[in-house]
């Protein structure tokens, strides 16, 4: 099962082609795996991080354009599950134009878990982990 979010597309995210800078891509993939815990899991983020001391850096990333976005544009943005263990999870982003079926981007990050009191790679815990099963996306 798929998480959706939104993102609209402001000035500060185009560059001087008046299309969404690379990066940005990468901000609004993350976003998306923020909202994925703040809206559809109610377990807010902020929390996970500061109290919890649970982590998610990015160890790998690929990106692939299709299509620009623009100034005024939304961004849908479907995240996946495709893979996961006990110590990481791998999430694809894909990007849509507005309701459109128009693909513009494809961001796959693969995320550890870390204590972030000291930086240590850690398993999941087992709400966590049960979260990202729930998601996982099969037969790929």
């Amino acid at each position: 099962m798929a998480f959706t979010a939104r993102v609209r597309v402001r000035f500060a995210d185009i560059d001087w082609a008046r299309v969404v800078y690379f990066a940005r891509f990468f901000d609004f993939a993350h976003r998306t795996f923020e909202d994925f815990f703040n809206d559809h899991a109610k377990l807010p983020y902020a929390a996970l991080l500061a109290e919890r001391k649970l982590g998610f850096p990015i160890v790998s990333s690929q990106a692939e354009f299709f299509a620009p976005l623009r100034l005024g544009d939304t961004a849908r943005i479907v995240m996946d599950v495709i893979k996961l263990s006990k110590r990481s999870v791998t999430s694809r982003f894909t990007l849509y134009r507005d309701e459109t079926d128009e693909r513009c981007a494809v961001i796959v990050l693969k995320q550890a878990a870390i204590d972030t009191t000291d930086f240590k790679g850690i398993e999941y815990p087992d709400d966590i982990h049960a979260l990202f099963v729930a998601h996982l996306k099969t037969g790929e």
